[in-house]
């Protein structure tokens, strides 16, 4: 079977491809049913039925069906419910759904295609810049943390913690972000930035705390530094300055922009 399918479709493709404008097959009413369309079809069938759609009772066989399906439209089409409101109503909503659908699909692609133009331009990276960095932050680091809605309540963690208490098991405890205790580890440029000086500085085993960031308040515990391997980090610092350069971009891009945030819940 898995030899025999190529050759069929092969054979029906070859006629499909020589007529440019579709050679047509059969007529229903005014519409019409092409050898292209045809193919079109064959190819939602799956590869099991395909051999036997392939010989000419199939082939017969399968137009019969794309005949039928013709002549329900055109009914349909002639009916009272082509008509009606409530067809009318959904086909709005449907068109407004892909209207909706499509400059979704704009915005999408105008921006995908923006930041691959820039990545060929402004945001381009050298290996000069790459092995510079490399050099000045080879290290990764292994923190884990304990985030909390408030100045109070991290101070109570805090003092918990100088008391003795365990780290991760107060974490589990009392931390907005119970499942990510232990982060992945970070090179200088990854984490936070109101947390990273900080967290490069401190010594192994240390906890350091509390700071605001925008999730909250931080209070952060080192548990390892170890010297980043060369070939797999150079693509994560080139990714790093990337992001620098896209982030000062769009900052300058905020200055001439009006940026304005009008609901107090958001503020």
């Amino acid at each position: 079977m898995k030899r025999l399918l190529p050759l069929v479709c092969a054979a029906l493709l070859a006629p499909a491809c020589s007529n440019k404008d579709g050679k047509v097959v059969a007529r229903v009413g005014s519409e019409k049913i092409t050898e292209s369309y045809l193919q079109e079809k064959f190819m939602e069938i799956s590869p099991a039925a395909q051999a036997y759609l392939a010989t000419k009772p199939g082939r017969r066989q399968f137009l019969d069906v794309l005949i039928h399906e013709r002549l329900m439209l055109l009914a349909a089409k002639k009916s009272r419910v082509a008509a009606g409101k409530d067809y009318k109503d959904r086909m709005k909503q449907k068109e407004a759904e892909l209207r909706q659908n499509l400059g979704e699909y704009k915005d999408f692609m105008l921006t995908k295609m923006w930041v691959e133009d820039m990545r060929a331009g402004e945001l381009n990276v050298t290996d000069a810049e790459v092995e510079e960095y490399y050099q000045k932050y080879p290290y990764k680091v292994t923190l884990a943390h304990i985030l909390l809605p408030s100045y109070e309540e991290a101070e109570k963690v805090v003092a918990k913690i100088k008391a003795g208490a365990d780290f991760e098991r107060t974490a589990k405890e009392y931390s907005l972000d119970k499942e990510a205790v232990r982060l992945p580890p970070v090179m200088y440029g990854e984490f936070m930035q109101e947390l990273e000086d900080m967290a490069f500085k401190m010594r192994v085993g240390e906890t350091q705390g509390i700071v605001k960031t925008p999730m909250g308040f931080h209070i952060i515990k080192k548990l390892a530094q170890d010297r980043a391997e060369r070939v797999p980090s150079l693509e994560r610092v080139r990714k790093i300055l990337e992001k620098k350069k896209f982030d000062g971009y769009l900052a300058k891009f905020q200055e001439k922009a009006k940026v304005e945030v009008l609901d107090e819940n958001y503020k």
